[in-house]
């Protein structure tokens, strides 16, 4: 067996075709379609208000668009695409014989299937749904998600619920705020201009037992909550803010209801 191809269960793909797919996609995602030759992009599609609905990893082959996006909200993506698409030439189709599968060993950035977040997250690629020579221990990818402060909208984040900045999406690569309009623009590149953030997932580690959704206090101040935590290794979206030199010193914040603790750890993909 391969154990280096690790199969993803938890997502799908997404074939769109058409002669207008380039441009619809261009006028509703954050990424930049037009950049999007032979690497994989990561990118989202937000509400009209800014709010992150979807994030997903896209690729283009033989001038088709193929999307890789969490199994849990492939049909609602669809639904809304229908929505954008009106009359465009523009077809949409759950491939079910497609499937994602991750390779933790290999980090080459000049690698077409390198995952366009973070180089650390090996490669990325997309193949028959009928290839059995891979691992099915899919908890080594999440821990690895988690121990690099990464988060993805599905099981972790529901749809609509936070800015793409505050989901790092700006330091991912998630988000090209030349390109142009996109559906939620104008609130995103508000938020970009401002500079200030006052929300961001962080990555953290204790050895205490939390669950999604605890809530974390710092200073006597509820701060923030848990997303999801694996063994010693945890995410949570922060007031970050309200941390005082979270560069220079670590930082303790406690659970709300119990007597732990985490350790925050600001993930390397932050700028210095």
């Amino acid at each position: 067996m391969n154990r280096e191809l690790i199969k993803l269960p938890n997502r799908s793909i997404l074939s769109i075709e058409g002669k207008d797919s380039e441009k619809f996609l261009q006028g509703i995602v954050t990424c930049n379609i037009d950049n999007i030759n032979n690497k994989l992009a990561y990118g989202s599609i937000l509400t009209p208000q800014g709010k992150l609905l979807y994030d997903f990893i896209i690729s283009k082959k033989n001038n088709n668009f193929l999307i890789d996006v969490s199994k849990s909200n492939i049909d609602n993506f669809i639904k809304l695409l229908n929505m954008y698409k009106l009359r465009s030439d523009v077809k949409l189709i759950k491939n079910e014989d497609l499937s994602v599968f991750v390779d933790l060993d290999k980090e080459d950035e000049n690698n077409e299937n390198s995952d366009p977040r973070l180089a650390a997250l090996g490669l990325r690629k997309i193949l028959n749904s009928s290839y059995k020579n891979y691992s099915n221990d899919i908890n080594i990818y999440e821990k690895k998600l988690v121990k690099l402060g990464v988060a993805e909208i599905g099981n972790e984040i529901k749809p609509g619920e936070i800015f793409p900045i505050e989901a790092n999406l700006d330091y991912l690569n998630g988000i090209d705020f030349q390109k142009g309009c996109f559906i939620g623009q104008e609130v995103c590149s508000r938020m970009y201009r401002k500079g200030k953030v006052k929300k961001r997932i962080v990555s953290f580690k204790s050895n205490d037992n939390f669950t999604n959704n605890d809530e974390l206090v710092y200073n006597d101040r509820t701060i923030g909550t848990v997303i999801k935590k694996i063994e010693d290794y945890g995410i949570a979206l922060i007031k970050i803010d309200k941390l005082i030199n979270p560069e220079r010193e670590k930082i303790t914040i406690t659970s709300k209801t119990e007597k732990k603790n985490i350790e925050i750890n600001l993930p390397k993909f932050f700028p210095v």
